[in-house]
């Protein structure tokens, strides 16, 4: 069972890193990173892998935006599954994988390298930071005007 969990505590952040670059169009640059990865199985079984990922990040970039939440979402847990799969039939592999992340997962960011995002938020107002935010004296505008004090 601790190896089941090993490798779902590695398998989701990687396949949530995986789909995100997926939805911004950086999926080329990973897809290669992910041949190696998947190598141990032989060519033809990278293959399949790369294919169905392939087909996976089409489904996504064409999908209405609308849809493309619930798109992802799909994408992300048969994602989990496919990398969980593999990790539990080559448990060494999970370091190399974990490789795969943009940025660590477990622990504090220091020095150059840090990266923010924000997706899907179309009208909404989005605080990212590092640290500690303050809002200072005035606290933060939404857009509307601050309230007189006299009514």
């Amino acid at each position: 069972m601790a190896s089941e969990l090993d490798a779902m505590a590695v398998a989701v952040p990687v396949a949530s890193a995986v789909v995100a670059e997926m939805a911004k169009g950086g999926w080329a640059t990973l897809r290669g990173a992910l041949a190696r990865f998947f190598r141990r199985d032989g060519e033809p079984t990278v293959e399949r892998q790369l294919e169905l990922l392939d087909t996976a990040e089409r489904t996504l970039a064409e999908a209405a935006e609308e849809d493309r939440d619930e798109v992802r979402g799909r994408l992300e847990r048969r994602l989990v599954v496919q990398l969980a799969a593999y990790l539990d039939r080559y448990p060494n592999m999970s370091e190399e994988l974990a490789a795969l992340l943009p940025t660590a997962q477990d622990g504090p960011l220091d020095g150059e390298g840090r990266s923010l995002t924000a997706q899907n938020n179309t009208y909404s107002q989005i605080v990212q930071a590092f640290g500690d935010v303050s809002a200072g004296s005035g606290g933060i505008n939404y857009g509307v005007p601050p309230r007189d004090p006299r009514a």
